[in-house]
């Protein structure tokens, strides 16, 4: 869980204080009397995350025995003092450090400290597999790391060439300017990297460790980066596909002259696909998944929104998990018409994301209901009773639309394993159907009486005036 990586992480940065530390102690002269007594209280806290590693987390990590998880803390303890790594660690903390009292203090006889180093590897591993969009970072981050510390070693390498020599002794070695430090990192950086200009060695030792500078940065740096190119290239791998899906489509439509209205709406289509789900071929991803793990999938995102839907309420759980397992996910544009008024219906749907509006009216634009996610409709049509058969109502999308649809023949196959639920549906469907028939008479009375209404009486006004002009008329 995230607690243990985030202890991993601490034991992991003891680790790497140990790694750079003791080489950079060992050299330089950074270890002195006035200082050395931060340097043990830093290496003590290193030691104490050590043990705490080794008596408490360790030996509670779970492990699979024979296909079960084991948890049993006796179990989980037997296991780990099995395993190189319990070895590994408990030579990390040999106490070399007794030798203190006979030769002072020298942080070379930390050096088994380095032995922890499945520590490095068990955090970034862990890292990797928890990461989601951030994993190819965590991975260059970590080549990185290597090879810093390859630059490390070999400035420590060369500063201890060149105190041995004599500072300042040669043309080769440090000259004692400026910080020794960076001075000796940016000429092992260029030594590793083969960049050239370097100062030409004057002796034996400097030829020597010159060629090994050297093919430590050819075999090491060539490796590293190919590791950095092989991740860049993962990283972008999936977008290189997609682009170049894209640039195979737009090419075909321009061949066939397609209408540029309807290549923008093929390219809108792809390009929100893109952004929302990184793919566009969903369904072989997750073909890839065992057949159990992808019904638990599906049963995870419709189960719930399917048995509210009116028709299948209190069906069989097992029927619902059939007919979410054939649910297929499809993606309509902005007024894009899902189903028409008059249409045979063949499918379901669910809205998954988005809005859709039913529309309707005598121009056929008035907006009668919006729907929203988890709205379904289409769901009568499944059943092909008389009169049900036939979509009610046009329905627009109203943005972007994810909607997740089961066609009549996905329904009828997973029917035939429940002959008494489809009669159960059957009736349920009748019911429905006598209700919005229902529904529909009344609005269409409603409607008939707002066009047809009893005419308003005369105005008195009016019958005087009719009566004053008429008299008027037979005097004349």
């Amino acid at each position: 869980g995230k607690w243990y990586v985030s202890w991993l992480f601490l034991v992991m940065m003891a680790y790497m204080y140990n790694a750079w530390v003791i080489p950079l102690r060992g050299v330089f002269p950074y270890q002195t009397p006035d200082t050395v007594v931060y340097w043990l209280v830093m290496d003590y806290i290193c030691d104490f995350l050590y043990v705490v590693d080794i008596l408490i987390f360790k030996v509670r990590l779970r492990f699979i025995n024979n296909g079960i998880v084991e948890t049993n803390r006796k179990e989980t303890k037997k296991h780990y003092m099995k395993k190189w790594m319990f070895r590994l660690d408990v030579l990390a903390l040999i106490p070399l450090d007794l030798f203190y009292l006979l030769v002072g203090v020298n942080p070379w006889l930390r050096v088994p400290r380095l032995l922890k180093i499945q520590t490095f590897w068990e955090f970034y591993d862990r890292c990797d597999q928890a990461a989601k969009s951030t994993a190819h970072t965590i991975r260059i981050i970590k080549t990185m790391t290597y090879m810093l510390f390859l630059i490390h070693i070999e400035t420590c390498g060369y500063y201890a060439a060149s105190v041995y020599q004599g500072i300042a002794s040669n043309r080769w070695v440090y000259n004692g300017v400026g910080n020794a430090y960076i001075r000796c990192f940016y000429l092992a950086t260029k030594t590793a990297t083969s960049i050239g200009n370097n100062p030409k060695p004057t002796n034996n030792l400097e030829y020597m460790f010159m060629v090994l500078y050297w093919l430590s940065g050819v075999f090491v740096f060539a490796l590293l980066i190919g590791q950095i190119r092989d991740i860049v290239e993962a990283a972008g791998h999936v977008k290189d596909k997609y682009q170049k899906k894209m640039d195979a489509v737009s090419w075909y439509m321009r061949s066939i002259n397609l209408p540029k209205e309807m290549q923008d709406r093929v390219r809108e289509w792809f390009l929100y696909n893109w952004e929302q789900q990184k793919t566009l071929d969903e369904r072989s991803l997750l073909e890839a998944l065992p057949k159990k793990l992808q019904a638990d999938m599906a049963i995870s995102v419709h189960f719930n929104t399917l048995s509210k839907v009116q028709l299948f309420q209190d069906c069989d759980k097992n029927l619902l998990y059939d007919l979410v397992l054939k649910m297929k996910a499809c993606l309509y544009l902005p007024q894009d018409y899902i189903c028409r008024k008059g249409e045979v219906g063949k499918e379901m749907y669910i809205v998954s994301q988005g809005q859709v509006d039913v529309v309707g009216g005598e121009d056929g634009e008035t907006v009668l209901a919006t729907l929203h996610e988890g709205s379904v409709f289409g769901e009568i049509s499944l059943l092909a009773m008389s009169g049900g058969n036939r979509r009610t109502a046009n329905v627009r999308c109203k943005g972007f639309t994810n909607l997740f649809t089961l066609s009549k023949a996905d329904f009828e196959e997973a029917m035939r394993e429940y002959p008494e639920a489809q009669k159960l549906l059957k009736k349920r469907a009748k019911k429905l159907l006598k209700e919005n028939a229902a529904r529909e008479r009344k609005a269409n009375k409603m409607e008939a009486e707002e066009i047809i209404r009893t005419p308003t009486g005369t105005p008195k006004l009016l019958k005087t005036v009719i009566q004053v002009i008429n008299s008027s008329q037979f005097n004349v």
